[in-house]
C-alpha cells in the first residue's frame, strides 16, 4: 500500500533526481521525540537548508507548534506518549502542516489510526536515514511548490484580505493594517467584509479565534491562558468575555461539556 508521501514522490516526477542529489530544500522541521537529539543532528547535516527544532516534552511541543512557524513535524510514538494524543491537536491547529510519525513500538493498527488522524507518512525505528531524508525533502518541496502555485493565482482584494486574516488571526490584527495589506481603504474594506461575511472586522476575527479555541479545548488539556494567547487574545479575561459572547458559555464550561461527552 502506498502512503500519501509516496504519492507526493510520484507527483514530483522529474524532481526526484534533484532530491536524491541532496539539493538544499528550505524548511522548518519540528521533531517531537525524547530521542530526537540523536537523529536531529544527523538530519541537520544532510538537510542543510532546514532549521530543525527538537522538543521532548509534549506540552512544550504544543506551545512551540502554536507559537512558531513550522513546515513539517516528525512526531514520535512511544508507550508513554501516544502520537494519537498530539496528532489531532496539531492537525486542528494547522491542518496544512504535514506530520510524519516515527515509532519503535508501532503496529499496523497504529499506522492505520495515524493516517486516519492526518499523518502523511509512517516510519518504524530504526529507520533508514536516506529513506527519511528523501521523504522529508519530497514533502517540503511539494509544500513549497503548492505555495508558489497558490500565490501565483490572481486573488481579489477582499479574498486576499480574508486569506490574510485566516492566516494571522492568532497574531495582533488591526483593521487599518489589514486594509493596507490588500490595498483598500478602511471604509471600502469594512463595506466589502460586511457584505461578504455579514459581520464587522472585530466580530469576524473574534469568531475565528473562538472557533480555534473551541477545537483546542476539545483535544488538549492546555491551560486556559495558553489557549487564549495562542488564539490571539491578549489576556484570559478578554478571552473569557469574548468566548461567552460568541458561544453563550465560558471556556471552562465548554471544556467540561466536551469532557463528559467524551
Amino acid at each position: 500500500m502506498m502512503t500519501r508521501a509516496h504519492y507526493i514522490l510520484k507527483e514530483l516526477g522529474t524532481q526526484l533526481q534533484n532530491l536524491r542529489e541532496g539539493m538544499p530544500v528550505p524548511g522548518r522541521i519540528l521533531i517531537v521525540d525524547e530521542e530526537g537529539e540523536d537523529y536531529g543532528q544527523v538530519l541537520a547535516s544532510i538537510l542543510p537548508g532546514c532549521r530543525i527544532t527538537v522538543v521532548a516534552c509534549p506540552t512544550m511541543a504544543k506551545r512551540h507548534f502554536l507559537s512558531s512557524l513550522t513546515d513539517l513535524v516528525v512526531l514520535n510514538h512511544s508507550p508513554g506518549v501516544s502520537c494519537l494524543e498530539l496528532l489531532p491537536a496539531f492537525k486542528i491547529c494547522h491542518p496544512s502542516v504535514p506530520v510524519v510519525v516515527v515509532t519503535g513500538c508501532g503496529s499496523e493498527d497504529l499506522a492505520i489510526e495515524a493516517f486516519r488522524h492526518g499523518a502523511i507518512d509512517y516510519f518504524h525505528k530504526p529507520f533508514d536515514f536516506r529513506d527519511l531524508e528523501l521523504t522529508l525533502r519530497a514533502i517540503l518541496e511539494f509544500r513549497r511548490k503548492r505555495k508558489d502555485q497558490e500565490s501565483s493565482q490572481p486573488v481579489g482584494g477582499i479574498q486576499k484580505a480574508l486569506l490574510f486574516i485566516e492566516a494571522n488571526f492568532h497574531a495582533s490584527l488591526r483593521l487599518d493594517k489589514v486594509a493596507r495589506q490588500v490595498g483598500m481603504s478602511v471604509s471600502c474594506f469594512e463595506r466589502h467584509l460586511k457584505k461578504q461575511k455579514g459581520m464587522t472586522f472585530v466580530a469576524y476575527v473574534n469568531n475565528l479565534r473562538v472557533a480555534r479555541a473551541r477545537e483546542l479545548l476539545k483535544v488538549t488539556s492546555a491551560p486556559m491562558l495558553e489557549i487564549a494567547l495562542s488564539c490571539g487574545f491578549g489576556n484570559q479575561s478578554h478571552f473569557n468575555r469574548v468566548f461567552k459572547k460568541v458561544t453563550g458559555c465560558t471556556p471552562g464550561d465548554c471544556r467540561k461539556k466536551n469532557f463528559f461527552r467524551g
